[in-house]
């Protein structure tokens, strides 16, 4: 069962029986695959034709090519997944070892060397005990490795099936258990079972069923949809205990190791509260079966053991009838060996130990160091014991032990001075180890014990004769395996060929000199390494006896002898192999190791006996031991049983009851609290009262007078638990009301799915174009080129006119090639001019003109319909349009009236030479021919050839004809119209260009050659000659792109307008724009990707995030300052959620005005004309966007409201948006002012400070120069939730933190969008977690010296003293490598915190604490947030690029920086497949986990690969290869070696990036998630 239970009752919980409360989780990531690079995509937006349907004759456009990326991608794929089918045998023989054990989780390792098929031949001996079993409840003794697993395989099979046929008939469902002790079994009996059975088995332990483990429903879902469960004891007796599982509804249950049922383990609780509880109701009761080496587990008479057990578990212990049957299948130990060793000598010690001990006698910390060295000097010898000191003080850990050091409880200035004397004492006893000569050992007792001496020479004689292949030696303590296995990798001591390892528990003790505890993992490691011969002798404690499958050995040496008989079979069970040895060491004239070894086969001998008897022969017959006996010594112990449910509280689980209820009221996440218990001593025996937090609907209840303590407050919690249940804060299955409340928010942020999508409307079209009717007075905006030079062609303004004045428009970049860029700057006159009906016509007729003629669209419309209206302009783009005080005055009037009275301009072939200059010309029935006459051309005629470099047309007639002369290159009807059409053969020939298709001219993924006009020969005849000069057309050739760009930014402009916020244009469009499907993915290629739109929505939303995370924070702390940190930060979650964000953005229909297309050549048209001519468009498109997308839309708009609030002096935009975005009381703010008015001080800030606070205020001035108009937000600001409140009559800093985390955050992220424009979102969150990380922040905390400051408990404070030591020495190394390298001292790396450990998190939350304090002092002033920001925190951050690998700091990152930064190869990418095989469509080995193959190609070629069961760790391990693989290989060799030209593009195209001096590039390239 998961529980999160306080430590003191889990100590309890110890003291009653010794619970296990290990637990284990793994996880999981999706795979993903990683490129290198990418190009950008090709451009979408193509010319039209002119023609109507059934006219077109022939294309200009070419068809739209294929978008590079995905082209390269499907070729690298294809690439992959060939290689993949090249390689698949030995793919297949990879997948057996799968990846490397550092890269694969435990439950991946055991599901390794556990998926083997048992059940397929059971020996005869299995058989024989599976047919008992099938008659009754059995406990099966067998030694170790004999097989129980295959019997209770064989039952679970059984019983499935019969539970199947029972289903059949009708009969109510029943599910199967396996039980087990530990942890660890979990994993490896589920994998053993599910190799062997086809039928569902699920797995639970620990963490694993944190979140779920309360509802009745999850378990009804286990129980449909599973046969049988393998999970700790612990986890079933929980599910009984709250009746989510009744005793009957089990079929069958198996107790793993079952020599533990005994005393209050859960195996024995489940017996006696619950299965022996239904045999005397006669409830339907499970099949029992006990499976064990021995029923003995402490030295007791074995028979009377064994009675008992079989009496407790309601069984019949059962062996092999035929002992031989065993032996010849078991390979027992050939011979067992007595080693004696010379006499222990009586402690002593070395003079090393003896200089130590003057120096560290009087520390605490070292009391049980400096026992175990005196113990070790004459258990293992001197050399031991003196390496035990050099280990202890190693450089990894010397800078813990000041940290460590306790002083006695007085005064402040007695306790500095007692503490810097001890920590003088360990650094002299630091430097006596660094300086002390250590000798290498040798096989002499001047070195060595003579136990010792025996043990090495044993592995040896073993070793070196080749008689030991594997062995284990067994010792009592953590700490003599570590020594022992380091002693025997000394050069003179180690042993050729013999790897040692190390598999002990995972608790630690003060003695010991290791740092780290060992994890579940770390012993999985260990045996697999062992299994796969990697190790060949391993030093184990007990957790190496008893349960994990360790390979057989030859080789056993129990170098401290066993205690009990059962540390006797089952050590002795791991020497399995043919031809092993098991060694008895024991001491000469050792009288007790001498009889612990003849009793110890005394007993097994009288046990075996007991075993084979049948029951009828057995003098003590368990049988006849009912539960009275096993329940005499809970005399007295209530029990209550809900009757609605059947759920049942006893004194034992009351505690684990009521602990799990303390833990549901409402809390801190990183606080904890815990129900207080208090036993006095009374008449007869001890009573306990238990106190509650001060937030439960019950405070206290006095227990009942028992004998012992531990039971006493068993009472106590029952009674609590009574009083609970009758308040109804307990329900029927006693689980506390309050476990759904508050936790199900906390992942209210995720609420949203990135990959659910719902497809919307799309806004093509702004409101201003919908306002039709006569335009009695027109605005106008003028269009004009930043730089005209880059056009082709020279050009002149133009004037759009609208019915309403449009807004400053932002400048916006056009693109003619390589380098030819110009930015369209708009001019908005704020004086309209009037118009008459005749100044409308003409206006009209030029706007219909430049849409006929240039983009070949013919329109009927009428002044009153068209939205807006185009004119010339008599000024050059350099003019300044600015000092214009009449609009009407540059307005080209004349050539308007030219267009409107000159449909075209006539000719009759006999004009002068310079009619044909500078002429726009274009075919009427071919769109895509536009043209600008250069000259006549005298020396050439109709009929002759197109002269050689001329680009020859598209259309049909040139393809078929016969004749490739200019005539039939001008004409572009198809044969019969061409046929009926007469052209005169004399007519001049004209030198022309041929203007570029192109309309997307935003995208600037164009060459030079794609926008140069092209040179042609043509006549005049089937052309028709605009009235439209060459200046207008060469700028009305860019009104596509800028009405697109100009209407996208209207559009978001509408969109704000609905929420009424007043953004600046550029931000409103940038916050509106959604240019690919995975926007928010940086580390793959982009999805979908449009070019041309400008910048995307992602920075804003990283910024408008973070406001909106201060601003709520702000208005909940005023609103309710009730809340303890954990109700505000619910609170806040529902109000930023995107799922909240979501919903109100549908509400107004937001998800339409969101820009998610790139320019489009077909919708940039006016809407709502009649077409006479040309392609008809659709605008009614729809778009489809994830949900998130539209949330982070809002966010985004929230960032915008705040840049453009910044630049106005204020938030108050910035406080509207969130207003609006959030939609909730709790936010109902339109101008920053109103958050301090919201802010009622709190008593306790405005009450008199006394000498101590007003002492510490002034502490803090004179340390960080902000003096405080209340002191007592200081003391609030520094006071730990441990820390008594009648010690410090203010709240905790729990609130404050919650708001300085907030205001600090936004600091940060204010100052990377600012200082690094050029960045994307992914590279910010990463940066920015350096900079709020506690690891961070605790540094901090030390330099500004908060940590004197903080009142906490006594271990809190322990341990800042731990983290300042490490700190301050890491600091003072970055100074002297600075000085070292001609530095200044204050030039030093800033960012020597990141290696250090990880501070104590009080530490950050006091600096955020801190700044939440400042805040609230100055009345909101979030200036002095900035000021504490810029002093403090900017020093760290003045480089960045230190913390280019903080937030990814592993081996794909590397990689990345590797293939960039040093190759600078852009064609690079990760890939990940699941393998398939014959025998499984699905891609799913024996043990049921997917086969995946990751590999790293390089321009197509694979270099590098791996298989395992998830891409996370297969990528790892890829990546891990390929560095080394790469790592010595120069540039040159590299590009050789994988054909790379990568580095000329990139220049090419580093070339194309447009940079200014405020903002940074950078290239899209795979990295680490």
């Amino acid at each position: 069962m998961a529980l999160s239970l306080s430590p003191s009752v889990q100590a309890d919980l110890m003291e009653l029986d010794g619970l296990d409360f290990s637990a284990s989780h793994s996880s999981t990531t999706e795979p993903l695959h990683l490129d290198g690079g990418g190009d950008a995509e090709s451009d979408d937006g193509q010319a039209d034709d002119g023609e109507e349907e059934g006219v077109k004759r022939w294309l200009v456009n070419e068809a739209p090519q294929p978008r590079k990326i995905s082209e390269k991608k499907r070729a690298a794929m294809a690439a992959w997944d060939q290689w993949i089918e090249d390689n698949q045998e030995n793919l297949d023989k990879d997948s057996t070892k799968q990846v490397t054990n550092v890269y694969q989780s435990a439950n991946s390792i055991v599901r390794g060397f556990e998926n083997r098929k048992i059940i397929t031949s059971p020996r005869e001996y299995q058989l024989e005990l599976f047919e008992r079993a099938k008659e009754r409840n059995t406990i099966a003794v067998l030694d170790t490795g004999s097989g129980k697993t295959l019997i209770a395989a064989l039952l679970l099979r059984w019983t499935i099936q019969n539970e199947l046929e029972a289903r059949a008939r009708g009969e109510p469902k029943r599910i199967a258990f396996f039980l087990v002790d530990k942890v660890a079994l979990v994993f490896q009996q589920h994998a053993v079972l599910k190799s062997n059975l086809d039928y569902p088995v699920a797995k639970f332990c620990g963490e694993m069923l944190d979140s779920v483990v309360s509802h009745k429903d999850f378990w009804a879902q286990v129980f449909e949809d599973n046969m049988a469960v393998v999970c700790t004891a612990e986890i079933l007796y929980s599910c009984l205990h709250h009746s989510f599982i009744r005793i009957d509804q089990i079929n069958l249950l198996v107790f793993d190791e079952a020599h533990h049922t005994k005393k209050n383990h859960p195996y024995a609780r489940i017996i006696k509260d619950f299965y022996s509880a239904a045999k005397d109701a006669g409830e339907k009761l499970p099949r029992l079966l006990g499976m064990t080496a021995s029923p003995v587990d402490s030295q007791v008479d074995p028979r009377q053991a064994a009675a008992e057990l079989e009496g407790l578990l309601h069984s019949q212990i059962a062996t092999v009838a035929d002992p031989a049957l065993l032996q010849r299948t078991l390979c027992r130990p050939k011979r067992e060996i007595v080693i004696e060793y010379g006499p222990r000598p009586r402690d002593w010690t070395t003079p090393l130990h003896q200089s130590l001990v003057l120096k560290l006698a009087n520390n605490a910390r070292f009391r049980k160091n400096i026992e175990y060295a005196r113990t070790t000097a004459a258990e293992l010898g001197c050399w031991a014991a003196d390496r035990y000191w050099q280990l202890l003080f190693a450089p990894d850990d010397t800078m813990k032990l000041p940290a460590q050091t306790q002083t006695p409880l007085l005064g402040e200035s007695v306790i500095g001075q007692i503490r810097d004397h001890m920590v003088g004492q360990i650094r002299d006893a630091h430097e006596m180890v660094c300086e002390h000569d250590f000798s290498t050992p040798a096989l002499s007792k001047e070195f060595l014990s003579d136990k010792v001496i025996k043990l090495i020479s044993v592995l040896r004689d073993q070793f070196s004769g080749g008689a030991a292949e594997i062995c284990i030696v067994f010792v009592k303590q953590r700490t003599t395996a570590r020594l022992l296995a380091d002693l025997l990798q000394q050069p003179g001591i180690k042993i050729h060929g013999v790897e040692v390892g190390v598999l002990v528990g995972g608790g630690r003790t003060e003695s010991e000199y290791h740092s780290s505890k060992v994890s579940y993992r770390d012993q999985v490691v260990t045996i697999s390494k062992f299994k796969s011969g990697e190790l060949k002798c391993i030093f184990a404690t007990s957790v190496g006896e008893e349960g994990l499958d360790i390979p057989d050995c030859n080789l056993i040496v129990r170098f401290d002898l066993y205690d009990t008989l059962i540390q006797y079979i089952q050590s002795r069970g791991r020497a399995r192999q043919a031809e092993s040895i098991y060694v008895h060491m024991v001491e000469q004239g050792n009288l007790a190791h001498r009889r612990k070894i003849v009793q110890n086969q005394v007993n097994e001998n009288a046990l075996r006996k007991f075993c084979e008897a049948m029951p009828a022969d057995r003098k003590l017959n368990g049988n006849t031991l009912n539960m009275d006996y096993f329940l005499r010594k809970e005399t007295g112990q209530k029990q209550y049983t809900v009757p609605e449910t059947g759920a049942k509280l006893n004194f034992k689980q009351s505690l684990v009851c009521l602990d799990r209820f303390v833990a549901s009221l409402p809390h801190p996440p990183e606080a904890s609290q815990s129900a207080d218990y208090s036993v006095s001593p009374v008449a007869g025996g001890f009573q306990c009262e238990v106190t509650m937090p001060s937030n439960a609907p019950i405070r206290s209840a006095l227990g009942g007078v028992f004998r012992s303590k531990a039971v006493a407050k068993c009472s106590a919690a029952f009674e609590m638990c009574l009083a609970l249940v009758g308040g109804k804060y307990l329900d029927d299955h006693l689980q506390p009301i309050f476990t759904k409340q508050l936790p199900a928010m906390r992942n209210a942020r995720l609420a949203l799915s990135s990959k659910k999508k719902g497809e919307y409307g799309m806004r093509m079209k702004p409101n201003l174009w919908s306002r039709l009717g006569f335009p009695h007075e027109l605005y106008a905006t003028v269009l004009t080129l930043t730089n005209p030079g880059s056009l082709w062609h020279s050009s002149c303004p133009l004037l759009l006119l609208t019915r309403e004045p449009v807004a400053q428009l932002p400048d916006f970049p056009l693109f003619y090639g390589t380098r030819r860029c110009s930015h369209v700057h708009c001019i908005a006159f704020p004086k309209p001019i009037a118009v008459s009906q005749e100044t409308a016509q003409g206006l009209l007729a030029f706007t219909l003109r430049v849409f006929e003629d240039v983009f070949s669209k013919e329109y009927d419309a009428t002044p009153d319909k068209l939205p807006y209206f185009f004119a010339p302009t008599r000024a050059d783009h350099g003019f300044d349009f600015a000092s214009v005080e009449e609009l009407h005055d540059i307005v080209d009037w004349v050539t308007v009236e030219f267009v409107r009275a000159n449909e075209r301009v006539e000719y009759t072939f006999q004009e002068p030479d310079d009619f044909f200059q500078d002429k726009f010309v274009a075919d009427p029935w071919d769109g895509g021919r536009k043209l600008f006459l250069r000259k006549r051309c005298y020396d050439l005629k109709p009929t002759d050839p197109v002269p050689d470099g001329i680009v020859p047309p598209r259309h049909r007639a040139w393809r078929t004809c016969k004749n490739h002369d200019i005539l039939n290159y001008s004409v572009s009807l198809w044969s019969k119209s061409r046929a009926r059409m007469s052209v005169r053969d004399n007519q001049p020939v004209v030198e022309a260009e041929m203007l570029p298709i192109r309309r997307n001219l935003l995208d600037d993924n164009v060459s030079d050659e794609e926008m140069e006009p092209k040179h042609c020969f043509v006549i005049l005849e089937p052309f028709k000659i605009s009235a439209l000069s060459s200046n207008i057309v060469a700028m009305a050739y860019n009104l596509p792109a800028i009405i697109h760009r100009m209407e996208a930014t209207l559009i978001a402009l509408d969109a704000c307008m609905l929420l009424d916020l007043h953004i600046r244009p550029d931000l409103a469009l940038e916050a509106v724009t959604k240019d690919c499907d995975n926007s928010d993915d940086h580390s793959a290629e982009r999805i979908n990707f449009q070019a041309g739109m400008g910048n995307n929505y992602e920075r804003l939303e990283f910024l408008g995030d973070s406001f909106l995370k201060m601003a709520t924070s702000i208005s909940i702390y005023s609103l309710r300052p009730g809340n303890d940190e954990y109700a505000s930060h619910v609170a806040r979650m529902l109000l930023i959620c995107n799922r909240n964000l979501f919903n109100n953005a549908l509400e107004v229909k937001l998800e339409e005005y969101v820009r998610s297309t790139a320019f489009n050549g077909r919708t940039w048209y006016p809407d709502g004309l009649r077409l006479k001519k040309g392609k008809k468009t659709d605008l009614t498109l729809r778009h489809t966007l994830g949900d998130k997308t539209v949330a982070d839309v809002c966010e985004a708009l929230i960032g915008a409201a705040y840049l453009t609030a910044q630049r106005e002096g204020n938030l108050d935009l910035a406080v509207k948006a969130v207003t609006v975005m959030v939609k909730d009381k709790l936010h109902n703010l339109k101008a920053y002012s109103e958050y301090y008015a919201l802010y009622t001080l709190p008593e306790w800030q405005t009450a008199p400070s006394n000498a101590f606070q007003a002492a510490l205020a002034e502490r803090i001035y004179q340390q960080m120069g902000y003096k405080f108009k209340y002191p007592r937000l200081v003391l609030c600001a520094f006071k730990h939730s441990t820390y008594p409140r009648e010690l410090a009559p203010v709240p905790s800093y729990e609130r404050l933190e919650f708001l300085g985390d907030a205001l600090y955050d936004m600091a940060c992220v204010d100052y990377l969008y600012h200082r690094f424009p050029g960045k994307d979102p992914q590279w910010l969150t990463e940066h920015k977690m350096a900079m709020v990380s506690n690891q961070f922040l605790g540094c901090l905390a030390i330099s500004l010296g908060f940590h004197r400051s903080v009142m906490s408990v006594t271990v809190i404070a322990d341990n800042i003293r731990e983290y300042e030591s490490r700190i301050m020495e890491a600091e003072r190394e970055a100074k002297d490598e600075a000085v070292a390298a001609g530095k200044s001292e204050d030039d030093y790396a800033r960012d020597f915190w990141v290696n250090c450990q990880k501070p104590p998190k009080v530490l950050a939350d006091v600096v955020e604490a801190y700044i939440g304090a400042i805040f609230v002092d100055s009345e909101y002033d979030y200036g002095t947030v900035q000021e504490f920001f810029n002093i403090n925190v900017l020093p760290y951050f003045e480089n960045m690029a230190l913390y280019d690998t903080f937030a990814n700091n592993h081996p794909v990152t590397f990689l990345t920086n590797m293939m960039q930064t040093k190759f600078g190869c852009t064609e690079w990418r990760l890939l990940a497949s699941e393998m398939k095989n014959v025998e499984d469509e699905l891609g799913l080995d024996d043990s049921g986990a997917p086969r995946v193959v990751c590999g790293l190609t390089v321009h197509g070629k694979t270099v590098s690969h791996s298989v395992s069961e998830s891409s996370r760790y297969g990528k790892m391990a890829v990546a891990k290869k390929a560095l080394t693989q790469l790592e010595g290989m120069g540039v040159g060799e590299f590009k050789k070696e994988y054909q790379c030209d990568c580095g000329s593009a990139g220049k090419k195209l580093g070339a194309e990036v447009k940079t200014t001096p405020e903002s940074e590039e950078v290239l899209e390239h795979g990295t680490a998630i």
